[in-house]
């Protein structure tokens, strides 16, 4: 194997040596082979991961910790209407923030998400800053 030195702000070296103190990972080798083989087979789909019992890592690590805690979950609706509101405020980055922290990019829902943002934001006058604003009760 061939060795490879790269370094890491302090506190991303104590969250994986609390994973190795947990016994998730044996060592934090193990935990950079396996991320970097995961992120590998993310770009690349013929890429085949050889890292010993990968798809266990995998469930361990990424399947169930993904997605927000319950706390922090937002229903579809509910995330409709916040964006909605921050649009039609002018408020385009404060939408934007608001779906990179909830959704992943390549979630179903976050890509309705933002084809409705950019719904707002493209039928803006200037497309900056001014909102389209709904229409009217009389006119529905």
């Amino acid at each position: 194997m061939v060795k490879s030195t790269v370094r890491f702000p302090e506190p991303v070296v104590e969250e994986i040596e609390a994973l190795v103190d947990e016994g998730v990972v044996e060592s934090k080798s193990e935990f950079h082979r396996f991320c970097s083989e995961y992120v590998l087979a993310q770009l690349d789909s013929d890429y085949e991961p050889k890292t010993l019992d990968f798809d266990a890592l995998r469930d361990e690590l990424i399947t169930q910790s993904s997605g927000p805690s319950d706390a922090d979950s937002v229903s579809f609706l509910e995330s409709v209407l916040v964006v909605r509101k921050y649009a039609l405020r002018g408020n385009i980055q404060d939408a934007e923030d608001f779906i990179d922290h909830h959704y992943d990019p390549h979630e179903r829902d976050a890509v309705l998400l933002e084809e409705l943002l950019s719904f707002y934001h493209e039928s803006a006058p200037d497309s900056a800053s001014t909102p389209r604003h709904s229409i009217s009760p009389e006119r529905r």
